[in-house]
């Protein structure tokens, strides 16, 4: 693997959900233009919108569309981007440089509730069927993605959904989300399909790298644990999110 810089990124306020799309099911984010990341090279993307990729059709499977070492996530985050020189999404999508996606996976262990999740998670019951959508304030995309957004793998490849094509930037990002089981559970079941059947699995398998390389922006060493920056940024972020929390609770 080659050695990227850090991936620059500025992430502001969505304030909508809905529920279905022409190809596939999931809970997709709209997001404001104002939403934007820049890369090493200097491109500017443009956030168009978020959506989720979860299995849940028993407790083996998992829903993550990328896999490290083999490993597959409970969930996996897609934050679409499209190419800042051209005018909207439509147009980008046909571009061989139109579009940027910013993956991240959610895992499951024992942990306590992300709030920062909660207001999301608890607008699902509003979009339980297709073609429904909510309107959500104060929900912080920011927050809802991992703390370390400078450690990422990339490259070349394609969307995952119809009509899958190769003209897309992939940042997958090392570090995760962490979200509680009831958490992971909730979004797994709370939406239906046109047969009122509970929407599972929406996901597609891991394809072959057909001789395209993944590069990473930091140390990867054999044992298949990624060694970031400082270990000390780690704790930092995540004092900071919690103190971020606690002004937000002592305003209301």
């Amino acid at each position: 693997m080659r050695a990227l810089v850090p991936l620059l990124s500025l992430f502001l306020l969505g304030t909508q959900a809905q529920h279905g799309a022409q190809w596939t099911y999931s809970v997709q984010i709209s997001l404001p233009s104002t939403m934007q990341m820049t890369t090493a090279d200097g491109t500017r993307y443009i956030a168009q919108q978020m959506h989720f990729h979860w299995g849940g059709a028993s407790s083996e499977i998992s829903g993550s569309e990328h896999t490290v070492d083999g490993v597959r996530h409970v969930i996996e985050i897609h934050v679409v981007h499209y190419n800042s020189k051209y005018k909207s999404y439509d147009v980008a999508q046909g571009a061989p440089d139109g579009l940027a996606v910013l993956a991240a996976f959610i895992e499951l262990k024992d942990y306590a509730e992300n709030t920062y999740y909660t207001s999301f998670i608890s607008h699902l019951a509003n979009i339980r069927y297709p073609g429904q959508n909510t309107t959500v304030t104060s929900l912080d995309i920011r927050d809802m993605l991992p703390a370390d957004l400078q450690h990422y793998y990339s490259y070349q490849g394609s969307l995952t959904t119809p009509p899958c094509s190769e003209n897309v930037h992939w940042f997958v990002l090392a570090d995760s989300v962490k979200l509680s089981k009831a958490q992971v559970l909730r979004l797994e079941n709370s939406l239906l399909d046109h047969e009122n059947k509970t929407i599972q699995n929406g996901y597609r398998r891991t394809q072959p790298l057909n001789h395209r390389v993944v590069e990473a922006n930091f140390v990867y060493p054999s044992n298949q644990e990624y060694v970031l920056a400082s270990e000390l940024q780690s704790y930092l972020s995540k004092i900071n999110n919690n103190l971020s929390y606690l002004r937000r609770l002592l305003k209301r």
